[in-house]
């Protein structure tokens, strides 16, 4: 029963909003309109993959979920996008990405190297990880990425400490 309630609260749409073949803009979201705590701000890639009739988009959504000590990553994830994570958060476009190209972020975030167990490095760290693979495989200009590190900003990783 856990990890059915798991996977309700990871996708709670389940296959009802799944990603689709045509070209999608793809959204680097930064937690509030200003870096409170710079060092702990969450932060999330999202593209749109559906509309339901009463107009709320469901968008699939790139994360390291938890904190210090328990990080998890898990996809696909799915969730509605209401107005006020829309206008209370920090939204940096990366630009168009093709169903193929989607795929191999995903791929790249799976293969984020990462210490779930990490008290010193958090969301931040396994994104900038994330969008420097992006660059590496040709996803992702240095440029935007220099201007997502400035504006999030993205915490450089730190060496872990002793267990």
């Amino acid at each position: 029963m856990a990890a059915a309630a798991r996977r309700l609260a990871i996708n709670p749409f389940g296959n009802q909003y799944p990603d689709n073949d045509t070209t999608k803009e793809i959204v680097l979201q930064a937690d509030g309109l200003v870096a409170e705590n710079p060092d702990d701000r969450h932060v999330l890639l999202q593209w749109t993959n559906g509309v339901d009739l009463e107009g709320n988009s469901y968008t699939q959504i790139i994360h390291l979920t938890g904190g210090p000590g328990n990080y998890q990553f898990h996809t696909p994830q799915v969730k509605i996008d209401s107005d006020r994570s829309t206008q209370g958060n920090t939204s940096y476009v990366l630009g168009q990405y093709t169903r193929a190209q989607r795929d191999q972020i995903i791929a790249l975030a799976k293969a984020v190297k990462f210490n779930k167990k990490s008290r010193v490095n958090n969301c931040q760290t396994w994104m900038r990880d994330l969008l420097e693979a992006m660059v590496n495989n040709g996803l992702l200009s240095s440029e935007i990425f220099k201007k997502l590190d400035a504006g999030v900003p993205l915490k450089k990783r730190v060496p872990e400490l002793s267990q």
